[in-house]
């Protein structure tokens, strides 16, 4: 009986700290150092991300500017990049970029990209169309992007911080985010580590920060 009784001490212990790691004194998400975020080293934590079947990426993900641009998606300011699809078969292709897809740049002293809201392109059977995606920056303590700069894609995040942020976003009209509310957010919930009463304190002015952003 005592051994069953300290079996089950030990059982509610060890859930209890795997609780209190996952969450902070509001029951959020716990803000952590998530990696490739901020200073963090290491592989994006989440799914990986490829283009539909039928499309093709020409070249690489780049920093450059390319013309003439099929479509700008996107509201992000510090990671600008294009891409150039091809259809290659005989009926339109519609590519969707969601919420939480990464781009890792190739420099260590660029910023990786984050895109924070599902956008969709539709290209026409047979037609390249070159894409400028608007994303934003995940590693506050490197440069923007350029015309050198370079990208592979990355996951689609699904840390749980970012996941519950997505959601703060799925219903606001980034392009009304006049305040630029959303970068620094951003970087408030994946750039430290916190303590579960700094991490609710934290989610706290997250929230306020996106409600002021209008819905769509």
């Amino acid at each position: 009986m005592r051994k069953l009784l300290l079996m089950a001490l030990v059982s509610l212990t060890l859930f209890s700290c795997s609780k209190n790691d996952k969450t902070d004194s509001g029951d959020n998400p716990r803000i952590v150092l998530i990696p490739g975020f901020g200073n963090s080293g290491g592989e994006i934590p989440g799914t990986a991300f490829s283009l539909p079947s039928g499309i093709q990426l020409q070249g690489s993900i780049t920093g450059e500017s390319m013309s003439p641009v099929c479509t700008t998606l996107g509201f992000g300011s510090l990671v600008d990049v294009y891409l150039e699809l091809k259809n290659t078969t005989a009926a339109e292709i519609k590519v969707t970029f969601p919420a939480g897809l990464t781009l890792y740049a190739a420099s260590a002293s660029d910023q990786n990209g984050f895109v924070a809201q599902n956008y969709d392109v539709t290209i026409a059977a047979g037609a390249v169309c070159i894409v400028k995606l608007n994303a934003y920056c995940i590693n506050s303590s490197r440069s923007g992007s350029s015309s050198s700069s370079r990208y592979t894609w990355g996951p689609v995040c699904n840390a749980p911080a970012i996941v519950y942020f997505l959601k703060l976003l799925k219903d606001k009209d980034l392009s009304k985010d006049e305040d630029s509310q959303v970068q620094p957010s951003l970087w408030m919930i994946s750039d430290t580590e916190t303590d579960p009463v700094s991490s609710k304190q934290i989610w706290d002015i997250v929230r306020e920060n996106i409600a002021a952003i209008p819905n769509r």
